[in-house]
């Protein structure tokens, strides 16, 4: 069967897909009514009805002669109106016996997503995949400043492959780059490992994080053939123009890194010179002024040595990165534990799986860790640079995680909410109040007001993280 577009050309394959910018798969394929639908099904029915061909699991790209890869992935609408990606990007799956007998440039994932056909939908709850409407359709590769970020993620994944340590792989080991669960159930499907003796594995696909794909989409926004009927709010506006006028890079050039240099390893070397230096003295080094905001100087100190003259690091926003502050005491304490958001009673009793769960979402993140000492005399300018460091939680800790959010799920699910982890428990992590008095108040699934929490990392087990990565 002769196709109506020419699939060895990239150009001509993008733009037969933008047929469907502002369409429905059923208005220009009504036949696509008698497939069966669900999860994982846009992309299927795009492929069988709009591109003629069958869906498959080869190891090769979608459009093999132009290389090209096809992906479908859900827009979710904020209050304001405005669209951005409803999840991650979820590419292959993960053979890890064959993939860690690879090299970057041989892997399965560059072999396949090099260059990917982006077909934006937005989803809306319980219709029909063959009635959603395509919003964005382009062509896109990674830029050549992030790809040597996903080649690091890649790298980092690579080395837990080789070490027949994939079951230890974490979401939070990575930046843009991701090896999400992938399965019916999490760890329902298990794959072998390359070391011999190494447990099996939870399957994983590669993925590219929802924070770094929304900038692709506020990206896409700048360029009209490429969109259709997307609506952007004047917040969501504001939020392109701050992507370009006030987030820098920390990195502008590949030249910027010494060899075999990850970029982690390089914004921790540009940190080294002022350890042991105080505020006054990094003011000095760098020529910047710093305020004594107890609230805002870390970010400025982050800011001054990194060389970054804008509100925002876009490396740091893409990958999502969570910065965190840690004050020790002149004698090294840690009197403060550390703080996260406010438990929503209502979605955590809903969560049906720890990985699907807003804590688990919270401690995958990649942690930046910036840790000053106190000055005696409590001026926040003498305060001394200790450390920077990468961190993401480990898989044991990850356990004890899992347990106190099982136990937060089952009391809230029993209506009981003053018997929650204590600080005193001496575990990693507890429940704290987070109401900013005692009228400010929460409603819980029975119905009824009480007050609100949150979710609280210990000093004790922050502290210890310190010195594990201070020695």
């Amino acid at each position: 069967m002769k196709l109506p577009y020419d699939h060895t050309s990239k150009e001509s394959i993008e733009q037969y897909g933008r047929l469907l910018l502002g369409k429905t798969l059923r208005e220009l394929h009504p036949e696509a009514a008698e497939y069966s639908t669900g999860k994982g099904r846009m992309g299927q029915s795009v492929e069988k009805f709009h591109f003629g061909y069958n869906p498959n699991s080869e190891a090769e790209p979608d459009f093999a002669e132009a290389g090209v890869e096809l992906k479908c992935t859900p827009l979710k609408q904020n209050a304001d109106g405005s669209m951005v990606s409803k999840e991650r990007l979820v590419l292959n799956i993960i053979d890890y016996v064959a993939e860690a007998q690879t090299t970057f440039k041989t892997s399965s994932f560059w072999h396949k997503n090099q260059l990917i056909l982006l077909m934006f939908y937005l989803h809306e709850n319980g219709v029909n995949v063959i009635d959603l409407i395509f919003k964005i359709v382009r062509l896109w590769n990674f830029p050549d400043v992030d790809r040597k970020i996903i080649e690091d993620d890649w790298n980092r994944l690579h080395w837990k492959m080789t070490h027949g340590l994939a079951h230890e792989i974490s979401e939070g080991d990575t930046l843009y780059l991701g090896a999400c669960p992938k399965g019916s159930k999490a760890g329902a499907e298990m794959r072998k490992q390359f070391v011999d003796g190494a447990p099996d594995a939870q399957q994983r696909a590669y993925s590219i994080k929802s924070k770094y794909l929304n900038t692709v989409i506020l990206e896409s926004l700048l360029h009209p053939e490429m969109c259709n009927g997307v609506f952007i709010s004047e917040k969501q506006r504001k939020k392109i123009e701050k992507s370009v006028t006030q987030a820098s890079n920390i990195v502008t050039s590949l030249d910027e890194y010494k060899e075999e240099e990850t970029f982690e390893q390089l914004v921790e070397r540009r940190f080294i010179h002022y350890y042991g230096k105080n505020v006054y003295e990094i003011e000095k080094m760098t020529g910047w002024e710093i305020s004594n905001n107890p609230k805002s100087i870390s970010n400025k100190v982050i800011h001054a040595i990194l060389g970054v003259n804008t509100p925002k690091i876009r490396e740091f926003e893409k990958a999502n990165l969570q910065q965190k502050t840690i004050r020790l005491e002149p004698s090294g304490v840690l009197k403060e534990s550390m703080d996260f958001s406010q438990i929503d009673y209502k979605e955590v009793v809903n969560e049906e799986e720890w990985e699907d769960s807003v804590w688990y979402e919270t401690l995958t993140q990649r942690f930046l860790f910036i840790v000053f000492r106190k000055s005696a005399d409590g001026d926040n300018k003498k305060a001394i640079l200790e450390k920077v460091f990468f961190w993401t939680m480990p898989r044991k800790d990850l356990d004890v995680a899992k347990a106190f959010w099982k136990d937060i799920k089952e009391k809230v699910s029993a209506d009981v909410f003053d018997d929650f982890w204590k600080l005193s428990n001496h575990r990693i992590c507890h429940v704290r109040p987070k109401a900013k008095n005692s009228r400010d108040l929460t409603e819980a699934p029975s119905g009824r007001m009480v007050k609100k929490k949150g979710y609280w990392l210990n000093a004790e087990y922050i502290l210890s993280v310190v010195k594990e990565n201070t020695k």
